[in-house]
């Protein structure tokens, strides 16, 4: 048998198409605004400003080190594209996994100009790493979104594409935005990867800014928040934080009530013209079996129908609900009983988009 000896250089050349160094943008270098998902500017891929540190509780300033709703738009003509970051925490939860914890989520738009799933391959570690392929782009490229994890820190992000690729990042958008304030149900969890979480799929298909302000387990309609949230221009502010106020943390009827009111009130005397949604429970799976879940939501839900009664008598008529039927997540659409499955977030994000559209008139 005789054996073929390919020579050192032929193959050194045939392989070195393979191996091109790649040209790396950093979205913190660029030289305007470009990153989404923030009510505050020059924060890196935080939730809050620095500042918030010694205003808010010590669980509630390191959730918002988490990059939950944050992303990037850009244009590129690449056959491939390679994104890095090192994470700052923990990669995978057990009822979450590293795809949505740590993962990044790529789309793009097709020829009709709807949002489709780029798939990547990926590795995590030390460095979380994807590879995208995309190829047969047009001449002038595609536009891409790239969303950031939902449960972990990012640091040092990076974009790579090959040196004679076309890359240019989109600059933030300007119109008013979304403004959630919820749980770790709004913050994500247990989307399978980014791009499955409720708010990023409104945000997709009303093509507009959203802004991620939910904390797991610490959504709690607290004043430090509110205030904060206040000095957003919103398009609305959606309140989202009922399942973060069940009696296990000690909320009585009237406490429970008088956050909903206080919340309610501070943001229109800074915002009169803005609407606000408030959002009832949206049950939990176990509910139809267990009579003290069941109680749980239910009373929750009862108590957030009085106060939006009752500030509706008062005047307050850019004050909007959103009803746990409106939501109408089954007994499949949760992971553990509490946080929903991605088919639950596209559940969430159905009721969303039809009450935001109702409320905006979109």
């Amino acid at each position: 048998m005789k054996i073929y000896l390919i020579p050192v250089l032929l193959l050194a050349s045939f392989l070195s198409g393979f191996a091109q160094e790649l040209t790396w943008y950093d979205p913190l270098q660029a030289h305007e605004l470009v990153l989404e998902g923030q009510g505050f500017d020059n924060i890196a891929y935080n939730r809050l400003p620095d500042d918030a540190e010694e205003k808010v509780r010590k669980p509630v300033w390191g959730l918002s080190r988490h990059s939950a709703g944050l992303l990037l738009r850009f244009q590129s003509d690449a056959a491939e594209i390679k994104i890095k970051y090192k994470p700052g925490g923990n990669l995978q939860m057990p009822h979450m996994p590293a795809t949505g914890v740590s993962g990044l989520d790529l789309y793009t738009k097709d020829d009709t100009g709807k949002w489709i799933w780029v798939r990547g391959k990926y590795s995590f570690g030390k460095e979380v790493s994807y590879q995208f392929i995309t190829p047969e782009s047009p001449e002038d490229g595609r536009e891409y979104q790239l969303y950031l994890p939902l449960y972990n820190h990012v640091d040092s992000l990076m974009i790579g594409v090959g040196p004679n690729d076309q890359f240019s990042f989109k600059a933030k958008r300007t119109e008013k935005p979304v403004v959630v304030y919820g749980t770790s149900i709004a913050q994500g969890a247990c989307a399978s990867r980014p791009g499955m979480a409720w708010t990023n799929i409104v945000g997709r298909e009303l093509d507009e800014p959203i802004i991620n302000l939910a904390f797991s387990g610490n959504g709690r309609l607290e004043p430090e928040l509110i205030d904060y949230i206040k000095t957003i221009d919103a398009k609305i502010f959606v309140l989202d934080c009922l399942p973060n106020l069940g009696p296990g943390g000690g909320f009585t009827e009237e406490v429970v009530k008088a956050k909903i009111e206080d919340a309610v009130k501070t943001l229109n005397e800074q915002h009169p013209d803005t609407p606000v949604l408030l959002v009832e429970h949206a049950g939990y799976s176990d509910g139809l079996i267990d009579p003290v879940r069941k109680k749980t939501y239910t009373d929750l839900n009862s108590w957030t129908e009085d106060s939006f009664y009752k500030l509706k008598t008062q005047g307050f008529e850019n004050l909007h609900l959103m009803t746990y039927e409106e939501i109408g997540l089954g007994n499949d659409d949760f992971v553990d009983g509490t946080h929903p499955t991605d088919l639950g977030m596209q559940r969430y994000a159905e009721a969303y988009l039809k009450k935001l559209r109702h409320i905006l008139g979109e």
